[in-house]
């Protein structure tokens, strides 16, 4: 197997399992890990602070993706970057739409449980698009 080849695989199975991860690219299950540590804790028993944990998550992988598309943007150039933009902006278009729609089927349902169902669901959105992009920029890592 060439070296490139070996680079190539070692970046996308580091996309499916928790490697030691290095040039400033966290591990795709960091926050996850850290959200369950939160949720485990016997004071976070509540509803209303399963969903502060679920909003500690949210803010983290929306930092994560902010930051992958950052470094991204500084290491494309010309149409790849405005692919990406368009890309991007699209992602937050469906990232609104569907939250909206999630308010919409949760505002029909009663009782607490549905809050942290609702904001697992808001997060799971933000933490896929967060390790597409760091995963891009791994690739992009492959001939550094």
């Amino acid at each position: 197997m060439s070296r490139r080849a070996h680079v190539m695989l070692v970046v996308l199975v580091g996309t499916f399992v928790e490697p030691a991860m290095g040039g400033g690219v966290m591990s795709p299950y960091a926050t996850e890990r850290q959200l369950r540590q939160c949720l485990a804790r016997p004071a976070n028993a509540s509803t209303a602070a399963q969903v502060e944990c679920q909003a500690a998550a949210g803010k983290a992988y929306d930092r994560r993706m902010n930051l992958a598309y950052a470094a991204l943007l500084r290491r494309l150039s010309g149409p790849a970057a405005e692919k990406l933009r368009v890309a991007q902006r699209a992602w937050l278009r469906f990232r609104n739409a569907n939250s909206e729609a999630g308010r919409a089927l949760f505002a029909t349902r009663q009782g607490t449980i549905y809050s942290p169902i609702f904001a697992a669901g808001q997060i799971a959105t933000v933490r896929d698009r967060a390790i597409v992009l760091e995963t891009q920029l791994r690739i992009l890592a492959v001939d550094d």
